[in-house]
């Protein structure tokens, strides 16, 4: 999606940035935003061709039965039918905007229209990760922590366990649910993590002997280690239902992830958000005193759930 940007030009009279001045605050709000997306890693990714429509398609076979009774010599067996499932994913446009008053702009682009431009972009990164996260949060397959029965029965001593991350992994190995290929080259499943149940984990003795001696390149991609085979990653945007366990505990969701779980359509990479700057007098009319600038950012995208089974929530308490 092409960066909207204007300015004025005293040249021509014409409101356009100068190509440099795009770049930079483009590559002002990249860089907040890079950070911020974590939920979106690890989605299929599926571009729709401009003026294609709005609307994709994704379809899965489903498995078979398998077979177990042997031929009979000159006759052929009854053939099956496929089992297909369509999941279709509509694209939405997101975005926000701020004004700045020209009042403190005189002298030129002032150092503010930069730091706005890097909030813009925390912004967008925070909101694309949000909607992720509450979609892949929105499941039905749950494992509860300690045995529990529901939400409301977990508390906050219901802490985290290598015994219910074996669970997890075996819910998901029962399922037939493949691992990942990670961005680090390595496979295996992921689980993101609220940093108050990493907190726990991390100080459990299984992950301290599992961890110490890794090859850090394991975790290059951003995961805080690994245990029996599941990738861990910290994200301070992690799953957390507040009041709603025991006595009013807080109870946090850990996301286990295998492959194929969700897909990220868009149009031509309109996920990444685009950066719009509106200097003062660039609307016309419709600010008639040349009293304000705008930043602004835009994306459009979408998230769907492909494969249930391949995305475990575990809800759990925490020591905090």
């Amino acid at each position: 999606m092409a960066t909207q940007v204007q300015g004025y030009n005293a040249t021509t009279g014409v409101n356009a940035l100068t190509a440099e001045q795009h770049t930079y605050y483009q590559d002002a709000m990249l860089e907040r935003l890079t950070p911020e997306l974590v939920w979106t890693k690890f989605g299929e990714k599926k571009n729709i061709p401009k003026r294609k429509g709005a609307t994709t398609n994704f379809r899965r076979l489903n498995s078979l039965n398998v077979v177990t009774t042997a031929l009979t010599e000159g006759v052929t067996p009854d053939g099956v039918n496929l089992d297909i499932t369509p999941i279709n994913a509509t694209v939405k446009e997101y975005g926000n905007w701020t004004k700045i008053s020209e009042f403190i702009n005189l002298t030129g682009f002032d150092p503010l229209m930069t730091e706005v431009a890097e909030l813009m972009g925390e912004n967008a990164g925070e909101s694309i990760d949000t909607i992720v996260r509450d979609m892949l949060a929105a499941g039905t397959n749950v494992l509860y922590a300690n045995n529990k029965t529901g939400r409301a029965t977990v508390g906050a001593g219901d802490k985290i366990t290598v015994l219910d991350i074996i669970r997890a992994r075996r819910a998901l190995i029962r399922n037939k649910v493949k691992e990942i290929r990670l961005p680090s080259g390595g496979m295996g499943y992921v689980a993101l993590i609220h940093p108050d149940v990493a907190a726990d984990l991390i100080q459990t003795e299984e992950w301290r002997q599992a961890n110490v001696g890794n090859a850090t390149s394991d975790f290059r991609d951003g995961a805080i280690g690994k245990l029996y085979g599941v990738y861990f990653y910290e994200v301070s945007t992690g799953v957390k239902f507040e009041d709603a366990g025991a006595e009013g505990a807080d109870v946090y969701g850990t996301i286990f992830l295998g492959r194929g779980a969700y897909g990220i359509p868009d149009i031509e990479g309109s996920v990444k958000p685009d950066i719009i700057v509106h200097p003062a007098g660039s609307a016309g009319g419709g600010d008639p005193l040349n009293q304000f600038n705008t930043v602004a950012w835009k994306c459009a995208f979408t998230v769907v759930r492909l494969q249930e089974l391949a995305i475990l929530r575990y809800e759990s308490g925490a020591t905090v």
